[in-house]
Formats: structure tokens, sequence, C-alpha cells
């Protein structure tokens, strides 16, 4: 989904990209004066896109600063697709950077001809659809252009008039006071805030990767599905929850509910068993009235009239919360940073997977370091958890390296007398990396 902060920039990193690809295949196609045909016509198609996606950039960030509505829904396919193209030649002629022309004369083509005709083809039918994009009034009309045909269409049968539908747990209950107090019981941790700095993090392309999965796939259409994302510190774990999250509450009906949570090291309110699984049952509450019905019965129980009030009990909880999950026919719940409870870890992993087995119902996704204690428990035969290892993919830091060194060159605040210097900045960068996102920023 396109992000209304950063489409002019995600554009624009595709301009860096076609800089780089187009300088290499130049260099190569000097030294070698053989090269095929098609070589030389991929080149021209290169630099052809580059002038057209330099001129959407400047269109986007044109209708960006007029802040006017659109359709949040459309994917910029086109662009998504190019820039795969485009980062799959960049990496296979990264050794034409820095040989002398003898060296390149014994470099073979990295692509069989069929192929090169193949991307050819390819990027000509993306450049010619973002030319189109190109003619259009409003933010709107280009993303529209720059969509999958099947979208538009899905768009234009079916107008969604909540644009908030990806932003947030949609309330479908009648609240009044005392409900809002029963909720508010539950509730010792807002997740809300989170998931919006994670949504404002991430810029639109990231996280495409894990969209083509099959396991991603069958997670987002089965019951009882559930995987386990695992990387290192800084791999872009948070921002990827934020995207499931999104997908998530996209898909949010009366009989279909979404719930999350982030723990955090720096908050010890987000690490104890309650407090996770308490936010988990407001949630849910709060998008069906038979949901909310058993989080009150629940809430009656611990407030007795006539006797002393107790906590909330974390097994209580998870029998809560299976019982609330029967209510719809699927509930997706997302839960990241299961490693930063600390002490708590393993009793919060073993909850929520009790909750995973209990209920056919509920898709669960979990996101943490991969560490013993928590392995130990999702990778239990009987829990099948499918791993899903998050090193932040190169076609996401590339993205984001590219949009960020390109947005520097616009704003003045990068100067290259060599364009080349895109591509080894770019190259050192992404490869420095090695799956961090906090090693990628450019300074």
């Amino acid at each position: 989904m396109a992000d209304p902060l950063s489409i002019s920039a995600s554009i624009a990193g595709l301009v860096t990209l076609a800089d780089t690809v187009f300088l290499r295949l130049t260099k190569y196609i000097k030294s070698v004066h053989s090269a095929d045909k098609e070589i030389k016509d991929l080149c021209k198609e290169v630099n052809l896109l580059g002038g057209a996606v330099n001129m959407l950039a400047r269109l986007a960030r044109g209708h960006e600063l007029e802040d006017e509505p659109f359709n949040r829904d459309f994917r910029m396919y086109h662009i998504e697709a190019c820039a795969l193209i485009l980062n799959d030649i960049s990496q296979k002629t990264k050794k034409y950077d820095g040989n002398s022309k003898s060296k390149l004369l014994k470099l073979k083509w990295p692509y069989e001809s069929s192929i090169t005709k193949g991307l050819l083809a390819d990027l000509s039918r993306h450049k010619d659809n973002i030319n189109l994009a190109l003619t259009a009034n409003s933010m709107d009309a280009l993303l529209r252009c720059l969509a999958k045909e099947e979208d538009r269409a899905k768009a234009t049968a079916t107008i969604r008039a909540d644009v908030r539908k990806t932003r947030e747990i949609f309330v479908r209950i009648q609240e009044d006071k005392k409900r809002t107090e029963v909720l508010r019981f539950f509730l010792h941790y807002n997740p809300q805030p989170n998931y919006e700095m994670s949504v404002k993090l991430r810029h639109p392309r990231t996280g495409m990767w894990l969209d083509r999965l099959p396991a991603f796939q069958t997670w987002l259409s089965s019951g009882a599905s559930r995987i386990w994302l695992s990387g290192i510190p800084g791999a872009g774990k948070t921002v990827l929850a934020g995207f499931i999250i999104g997908q998530a509450l996209a898909r949010s009906s009366d009989t279909v509910a979404s719930g999350f949570f982030f723990c955090d090291y720096k908050n010890e309110k987000t690490q104890t068993p309650a407090n996770v699984l308490g936010a988990l049952a407001h949630q849910l509450a709060r998008q069906n009235e038979q949901a909310y019905v058993i989080l009150e019965e629940y809430h009656k129980e611990l407030n007795p009239k006539n006797g002393l009030p107790r906590s909330l009990d974390s097994d209580d909880l998870v029998r809560v919360i299976v019982t609330m999950a029967q209510k719809f026919k699927k509930v997706y719940l997302v839960v990241d940073g299961l490693d930063e409870c600390q002490d708590s870890t393993e009793d919060v992993v073993r909850a929520l997977c009790v909750i995973s087995e209990s209920s056919e119902a509920i898709s669960m996704a979990l996101l943490s370091r991969n560490e013993d204690n928590i392995r130990d428990h999702l990778q239990d035969p009987n829990r099948c958890f499918e791993n899903i290892q998050i090193a932040a993919h190169t076609e996401d830091i590339t993205e984001y390296v590219t949009s960020e060194i390109q947005q520097r060159i616009d704003n003045k605040k990068l100067y290259l007398q060599d364009l080349s210097l895109k591509g080894e900045i770019v190259d050192s960068l992404v490869d420095g990396a090695k799956g961090m996102y906090v090693v990628a920023h450019p300074i």
C-alpha cells in the first residue's frame, strides 16, 4: 500500500538504480564492441525509463504538496516490477565496476539472449504505464496508472470509503461509559502508537518480498496458520510487523478480527503476559458484540459486587481470548518483540502458543530474535510455527538506500561529479549492511 509521505521518494529511488544500471551497461557496451544488439537496446530502454521515472517523481512530489485525498489501497506495481528487474541487473553487472577495458572483454554477459529480450520487453511494458502516469492530474490517478489492472478494476467496482481501515482497529460495538470503563480495565498499554510509528518508518515497497512468500499468503488466507519471523537486531522486524498488521487490518470485517501488540524492552508495561493478552482481548472485544460480552463477564469475575477485586490473570485471559475467537470466522494476532519481554519471555510465548493451538480460527504471527528459549517453544513439532528468517532483504535495503541518495541529490545535500559513484555508494551501503537496516542509513 502506498504511503502518502514517501511516494515521491520511493519513485525517486528508482532513478538512482536506473542511473547505476545504465552506466554499467554503457561501460560494458563501449568495452565490448561485439555486444549483442539486445544489450544495446536494453541500455537505451533503461536510460529512457530513468528519464520517465525522474519526471514521475517530480509529478508525485507536486501532488503530495497539494495534500489531496487519494486511494491508499493501490500498490505501485509497475514501480515495484521495475525495481526488481533493475536490482537484478545491478547485482549481476556489479563486476563491471572498476574493471579495465581488457578485463571487461573477458567478462561474460550474465544473461542468455532470450532472457535479455524478456527483460527488455518487461521494462518497455512497465515504462509505457509509467508514461501513462505522467498524464495524471491527481495522485489518485497517478497511482491507478501504476497499479495492476486487476487492482484498478477491483477499486473501481468497490469504493472503499473507510480510509482508516488499515490504520487502526475498527470499532464494531456500541460504546457507552460502562463499556469504556470495562475496555479500559484490560488495556494497560496501548499498542496503537507503536503501530503508527512502524507505518511511518516503512518505505512503500519495503516488505514486498514477504507478500510474495507462499507461507505468508497461506497465513493470510487459511485458518490456524502460524508463522514466526526471526532476525538479528536491526533487521527491520518491527517495521515488518507494521506491514503484517496492515495486511491483516485490510481484511477486517464483521467476521474477521485483528489484534496486535509490540513488546518493548524499554517499557515494563509491555513485557508482562497479562498486559500483552489484556491488550489483545481489548481489541477483539471492540470488534464484535458477542466477544465484548465474554470480556465483560470476565470483568465481573474480577470485580465482584460483594468481594475484593482481583488482578488480570494470564491463564484466564488465554481462556477468554480463545472463547472470544470463536465469535469470528477468522482472527489475526500479531505480536512483535517477544525477546524484549525480559524475564517474562517464556511465559508470554507459552501463553500465545496455547492460544494458537486452541482455535482453528486464529492465524498468529510472532516476531523476535532467534533465541533458544523462544525457538524451543515455537519450533516444537506439535506447534508448527513456520519460521521465516529476516535478514533485511537486499531489495528492501536497496529501495531504501536509493531513495535516500536520490532525495539528498535532489535537495542539494549530496553532489556527485561522477554519476558512476552512485552505484558504488549503493553497493557499499547495501553490501555493508549485512542484513541490518540500521547500518544502511546513509550519512
